[in-house]
């Protein structure tokens, strides 16, 4: 089971066409879930102030208070806007929150308008890919780059994670949040397949039967109330978004490592998932130049 996820709803709008259709930059996959929708529906129906203090409690442990204060940051594939809000509440002097989904940009302009509108000037949103490496290669550099459980839905994991890996200043923090290699990762593979091929109502069935036994294993495997959720989200929230996840990637945590290395960063820390197949999570830093 994986429901360590960034959350989004239960509207999925699966078939776009690789020219952009449906505002999807060219180079998306042609079967692709529709996260801009998700985070929609899930910041007018779900997101609060108690989930954005959790979301800000989050971030202080993942990153520390100290490396936040005073620090530019970059969240890669932004969603709501939420821990790029989160960021600005802890005391950086500015936040980029990028993301591919236009509906995911303008849900997260909306959230900076109703969470933090004295932050409008040190934070903003953009939309662009995480592939696109001369929007990328624009950026900067930054204290801190947070991509937690965006890469491994470009379609293109690895690529990704090299385009804005450069992103971090030597000596700055990279978060990266990648689900892990698992025995049943195939299956769930093409799971997440049929669930976007499949109609709206098969989609919502799905969503409560598997919801449910994913319930039931969840607290099996942790010995705790699945509804009591971290990082700001919910439970199911979480389950469409797990469901309807595709593009799908997964890594081990050794593969990362090795890879991360490559690139020239020191693993301070990894962060196992709750349930198998949700997401590790790494604490780099990259090495000074």
């Amino acid at each position: 089971m994986g429901l360590d996820s960034k959350g989004s709803d239960s509207v999925a709008e699966p078939v776009k066409t690789a020219d952009g259709g449906g505002g999807t930059p060219a180079g998306t996959p042609a079967l692709a879930f529709d996260f801009g929708e998700n985070w929609d529906h899930y910041s007018r129906t779900v997101l609060d102030e108690p989930r954005l203090a959790a979301a800000i409690d989050s971030l202080k442990g993942l990153v520390g208070t100290d490396r936040l204060k005073d620090a530019s940051f970059c969240d890669v594939g932004s969603g709501s806007g939420l821990f790029t809000i989160a960021a600005g509440k802890l005391g950086v002097s500015r936040a980029l929150g990028f993301d591919v989904n236009p509906t995911g940009v303008e849900v997260a302009r909306r959230n900076l308008g109703r969470f933090a509108p004295d932050l409008a000037e040190r934070i903003e949103f953009r939309r662009s890919s995480a592939l696109d490496s001369g929007f990328v290669g624009s950026l900067g550099r930054f204290d801190v780059v947070y991509a937690w459980g965006s890469l491994h839905h470009t379609g293109s994991m690895w690529p990704a994670i090299e385009t804005v890996a450069p992103l971090v200043a030597p000596g700055g923090t990279f978060v990266l949040a990648l689900y892990n290699r698992h025995w049943t990762s195939p299956i769930w593979t093409l799971i997440k397949i049929v669930y976007n091929l499949s109609p709206g109502f098969l989609r919502k069935l799905w969503d409560w039967t598997l919801g449910s036994l994913m319930f039931l294993a969840t607290w099996a495997i942790t010995g705790s109330n699945p509804l009591r959720k971290e990082r700001g989200m919910e439970f199911w929230v979480d389950v469409t978004d797990w469901l309807g996840g595709y593009p799908y990637e997964y890594a081990s945590a050794d593969e990362v490592r090795a890879r991360m290395d490559a690139l020239g960063f020191d693993m301070l820390e990894v962060r196992p998932p709750r349930v198998p197949t949700g997401c590790n999570e790494f604490i780099l830093r990259r090495r000074p130049a």
